[in-house]
């Protein structure tokens, strides 16, 4: 069984393709993969940690706000788009996975001209261009967010599974997760990240807040500061023990382990928050295109399992009062982390794993 699969532009399209992907071989161990996205970001080298090979792409995203300035990447994603076809006619996949992003429209569309089946992957609350693009003809979309399904009124079929999230959060207990991190039992724990590259706003809103005495203490702060860092003179008040660090495979521990979770709202951070069942409070990135992580937090914010605020309101207020303040509230805690639990689907990459192989299994058979 040959797959597909194509994601570009950010790590918060390609992982869940990476994990679709994880999720085929652990049910289809002969399963072969093809990624291909665009040749500007990590995605190669995180694709090749994993044994998988990749393809990049000079594609392009269009700059809305200064049209004048898109002629290169007509250009650039005419080169895409007959790359993309020659690499997948030479792959000659059963089945096609796209999981978003501009660079995965390419091939999509070259496995749509040449009769592949292919399905989609949306991770965003509100669906992105590629999404909307190629849905109609998709054998099916899969949508993270009920509140998607609207917005996609020409697909055949539209299914609510959830984002691929790391799989041990179905499984992984408080108790283990805190056991990694050599975090006692009856800790209080603040999980603070801006994601894989860090937020500059929220760790200057952290690096302020830990130059006064926590009101709750002894509070414990592990705080992932993103490959940017920051500066501080690691010196909380007292109060607060604090723990930082630019990077960590042990997230999913991490976010198991708190008691509360501040964060940006990317999609796969809003889906990782619900299937560990924490409560939250979020701080959508800015200028993310359609201001999407705002409509990614409302979910959680709506169902009573997070609060928000605006980045522009963080000088003025204080994330870690406002977390020890709910630290002291358990019953809202427990509140919350039930709203956000209910939310959570683990399972998610599983459901579409076993659609993609019962789609490449009809094709080889000339079912479809």
């Amino acid at each position: 069984m040959r797959v597909l699969m194509a994601a570009g532009g950010t790590g918060g399209h390609l992982i869940p393709a990476v994990r679709i992907a994880e999720a085929i071989k652990r049910q289809k161990n002969d399963a072969e993969f093809l990624f291909v996205g665009g040749d500007r970001g990590l995605e190669a080298k995180i694709v090749a940690e994993r044994g998988y090979h990749y393809v990049g792409l000079p594609a392009r995203g269009f700059l809305r706000s200064r049209i004048w300035r898109n002629v290169g990447a007509m250009w650039d994603n005419l080169r895409a788009n007959r790359l993309a076809r020659q690499t997948v006619s030479g792959f000659a996949p059963d089945v096609a996975v796209g999981c978003g992003g501009y660079a995965s429209y390419f091939p999509i569309r070259a496995a749509r001209s040449l009769k592949i089946p292919y399905i989609l992957q949306e991770q965003n609350r509100l669906p992105g261009l590629a999404t909307r693009w190629l849905s109609a003809r998709a054998e099916s979309v899969f949508i993270a967010f009920e509140q998607t399904r609207a917005r996609l009124p020409h697909s055949r079929t539209v299914d609510l599974v959830g984002n691929p999230v790391d799989p041990r959060l179905a499984t992984l207990t408080r108790t283990l997760a805190r056991k990694q991190w050599g975090l006692a039992q009856g800790e209080r724990v603040i999980v603070v990240t801006g994601g894989s590259g860090g937020a500059r706003s929220i760790n200057q809103n952290i690096v302020s807040a830990l130059k006064n005495p926590c009101s709750h203490p002894p509070v414990t702060v592990l705080w992932q500061t993103g490959r940017h860092g920051v500066e501080w003179d690691r010196r909380p008040a007292p109060g607060w023990v604090v723990r930082d660090f630019e990077f960590t495979d042990a997230m999913t521990e991490a976010f198991v382990a708190a008691d509360l979770i501040v964060a940006r709202a990317g999609a796969l951070t809003i889906s990782e928050i619900a299937a560990a069942g924490r409560p939250a409070i979020l701080v959508p990135f800015p200028y993310a295109t359609a201001d999407h992580q705002t409509h990614n937090a409302r979910v959680l914010v709506e169902a009573g399992g997070a609060f928000m605020y605006d980045d522009n309101q963080l000088p003025a207020v204080s994330l870690l009062d406002i977390a020890v303040s709910l630290l002291r509230d358990n019953e809202q805690l427990e509140k919350m982390g039930r709203a956000s639990r209910a939310l959570g689907r683990p399972d998610a990459a599983d459901r579409i794993a076993t659609h993609v192989i019962s789609l490449a299994e009809r094709t080889v058979l000339g079912d479809n």
